[in-house]
């Protein structure tokens, strides 16, 4: 009776959990549908910016020309080719006026009703539109002209047919079928992926359910005014597997229940019960609840067994170092260590000095790998790598290291010392002193000076000349420096990805900074060199906003946010920033690494041209945010041959 009992619960918690597992297929399945689609609106958001900032036709919606003039420039201009190839709907809207273009000659009518309203207040907007029965990629973009010339807004729609290739290759991708239809649940279109392609369509008379065994899952969603995306997914596989999970455990019920069923007869062939088989009977049967119980935790899921459950020897307590200072340098190696500047996880950094025959003298930063970390052959190894990478990066815009080696048994690195801040800091001084962020001129030039260091990066080669396939995986603010002078250099390549790399990051693991990384970063998966333009793009909005584009109130909430990649309460923000830099970073923050800045330099040529004033801009700035600070240093720097009472032969400064 217990058995048949337990095996009946079992049966129903397989079923339960395929149920559960299916309409999680079905649920990831839709949302990537929804964010691919959303990919390919930004898409036509990019080039209806891209259009409406064509001086052609600026000047066309200034100068009030007719009908006939419009048609026959949307229609004949050489300027115009590339959008009458890509798009079968043009509108120009100036104020009340609207002109409509088809390059095949027939008409479209379009009700832009919806487009509108989301493009209120904004510069840009994108929306999936029906047309007829079909539907369309829309998006509308601002023509900027004299408010004296239009009275209203200039705007340009540009619009595609959603075609039936590019819902297949969704299905595909997301492994479902999809089915796009209107609000009377007609289809419109369809689209098999490959797990879905025996399966019928969904019923679009339904709401969103799951199958009674968990073979299948119906979901939908709405993804423009009237339109509704239907998925469908094929769970057939993961049913079988979480019904087969749940036999398995029916053998030690049997097991238990069989020998229960064995104390029972024997206890009624007897003719008297003693106490020692009453109390065997009571052990027996709390061993099948004990069963049971252990059954219904196993079903559930078993625990994960994490690193820090599992006991390690214990290390012993290194010896505690002593921190230099001005007054009491300290000696280490060829160089004497003036005092700390900062701390990471791997390694603490100071300012130090070195000397040799002949009076020559330099500052150095010394990086010294944490004592504990000594011990540790992976760290050892991964801080050697980058050692070794940063003394293989010879450009204006990057801070080289020069020397590599050990100090009684301590690992460091020393690299070049320049006088300067990160933008991390001279963007919270600028805020502070005058209240507001770097001019965008400045915040431009410092994009294009690092976007040279990144291209360096990307592009370099070995000695056979193949490509190293160096990924930063850190570009943020905080790697970021401004000198004095008004330079712009990269910094810490600690955790660069490249392919002469001893270590390499294991799949899943997550590197870098959260509020700057690429959706592709914080899941783990591979990145390649558009994760650190993503990151560039990122480091661009604090610059002009002060802000993260992050919001999240937890680490957990933006590292889930940061996975995403900008959803719409973000572009919303960035909407708001001022031309250009709204197509700028509309570009840049692409979540899907195939929709945004290809390399280094096609994201450069979308920057504004560099002004000869530009070049001082940033110089002019450290000056009125860190004037007194940096002459003092400067002066510090000047008087450091007094840092040492008895200064001694150092040998040469750095090994190459």
């Amino acid at each position: 009776m217990g058995a048949g009992f337990a095996t009946l619960k079992l049966e129903e918690r397989g079923q339960k959990v395929a149920q559960t597992r299916s309409a999680q297929m079905v649920g990831v399945a839709l949302t990537g549908a929804r964010e691919s689609l959303t990919r390919r609106l930004r898409g036509v958001e990019a080039r209806a910016a891209a259009g409406a900032s064509l001086n052609p036709v600026r000047a066309l919606v200034a100068e009030h020309v007719d009908s006939a003039t419009l048609q026959d420039a949307f229609g004949t201009e050489s300027w115009w080719k590339a959008f009458r190839d890509e798009f079968s709907l043009h509108v120009l809207l100036k104020g009340r006026e609207r002109f409509d273009f088809t390059p095949d000659g027939v008409s479209r009518p379009m009700e832009l009703s919806p487009l509108l309203a989301a493009a209120e207040g904004r510069s840009l907007a994108s929306s999936l539109l029906l047309v007829g029965d079909v539907p369309y990629l829309a998006a509308a973009a601002e023509v900027e002209v004299p408010p004296s010339a239009v009275a209203g807004r200039a705007l340009l729609v540009l619009a595609r047919p959603l075609s039936s290739v590019e819902l297949g290759a969704l299905a595909q991708e997301v492994h479902a079928a999809l089915v796009l239809a209107d609000a009377r649940g007609v289809s419109l279109a369809q689209a098999w992926g490959a797990s879905s392609q025996q399966l019928p369509s969904p019923d679009l008379q339904e709401a969103p359910l799951t199958g009674a065994k968990g073979e299948w899952s119906v979901a939908r969603a709405e993804v423009g005014p009237g339109l509704f995306l239907w998925a469908r997914v094929d769970s057939r596989a993961e049913a079988a597997q979480a019904r087969g999970a749940a036999r398995a455990l029916m053998l030690p019920v049997g097991f238990t229940a069989l020998l229960i069923s064995g104390i029972a007869l024997w206890l009624g062939l007897r003719s008297q019960r003693d106490t020692a088989t009453a109390e065997l009977l009571a052990e027996a049967t709390e061993r099948l609840a004990a069963a049971e119980a252990q059954i219904q935790r196993l079903s559930r899921s078993l625990p994960a067994i994490r690193d820090q459950d599992i006991p390690s020897a214990t290390l012993p307590s290194p010896l505690p170092r002593i921190e230099p200072s001005l007054a009491a340098p300290v000696p280490f190696g060829r160089y004497e260590l003036l005092r700390p500047l900062g701390e990471g996880g791997m390694a603490r950094v100071y300012l130090a000095l070195a000397r040799s025959d002949g009076g020559f003298e330099r500052l150095f930063v010394i990086k010294r790998l944490h004592e504990p970390l000594t011990r540790k052959p992976d760290s050892v190894t991964q801080f050697m790598d980058e050692a070794r990478l940063g003394a293989s990066l010879i450009h204006s815009n990057v801070v080289p290291v020069y020397d590599f080696g050990q100090v009684d048994g301590e690992y460091y690195m020393a690299s070049e010392y320049i006088l300067g801040r990160d933008l991390d800091t001279v963007l919270r001084r600028s805020f502070e002193l005058e209240g507001g962020p770097l001019e965008p001129a400045t915040v431009f030039f410092v994009a294009q000076e690092v976007l040279k260091a990144l291209g360096y990066a990307h592009t370099k080669q070995d000695a056979q000349g193949q490509p190293l396939g160096i990924v930063h995986r850190d570009v943020s603010p905080m790697n970021v420096l401004a000198s004095a002078r008004g330079e712009v250099k990269l910094l810490d390549f600690g955790i660069a990805k490249s392919a002469h790399r001893s270590t390499q990051t294991r799949a899943g693991l997550v590197k870098g900074n959260v509020n700057f990384m690429a959706p592709e970063q914080a899941r783990g998966h591979e990145v390649d060199a558009r994760a650190d333009l993503f990151s560039l793009g990122l480091t661009l909005f604090w610059c002009l906003t002060g802000e993260h584009l992050y919001d999240a109130q937890s680490d957990f909430e933006r590292i889930l946010q940061a996975a995403e990649g900008p959803s719409e309460p973000h572009w919303e923000r960035i909407s708001r920033l001022p031309t250009p830099s709204v197509a700028i970073l509309e570009r840049a923050l692409q979540p899907h690494p195939t929709d945004r800045f290809q390399s280094a330099e096609e994201f450069a040529r979308a920057l504004p041209a560099i002004q000869p004033e530009d070049t001082l801009s940033l110089e002019r700035a450290m000056l009125r945010l860190f004037g007194e600070e940096l002459r003092a240093e400067a002066a510090y720097r000047s008087a450091l041959a007094a840092v040492s009472e008895s200064p001694t032969s150092l040998g040469h400064a750095f090994t190459g």
